[in-house]
């Protein structure tokens, strides 16, 4: 199985480049992968360690402005938030 794909940089022995090695996932759990990794240029195998990324949306001036507003008139966190989110779990 070639999954080269992500994969960046090159093999430290011979300098091939990572675009080349052949990939078999070893383990898979949520957004997280175990890689064999096996050079291209040299044949030299190694694991890896693949995440996922996971894409935030960026913080706009707009979503400042409002969240400066609201806190400006809020008196207490019951102005912030619905009673739902400020039931806690009784502590055991």
């Amino acid at each position: 199985m070639n999954g080269a794909e992500g994969l960046t940089g090159s093999c430290k022995i011979c300098g091939t480049t990572l675009e080349r090695a052949l990939v078999r996932e070893v383990r898979h759990y949520e957004e997280t992968r175990l890689l064999e990794v096996t050079c291209g240029g040299c044949e030299r195998q190694f694991l890896a360690i693949q995440v996922e990324s996971i894409s935030i949306d960026a913080l706009k001036v707009e979503d400042v402005a409002e969240a400066a507003e609201q806190l400006a008139w809020a008196r207490s966190l019951s102005d912030l938030f619905a009673p739902g989110d400020l039931d806690l779990p009784d502590a055991a």
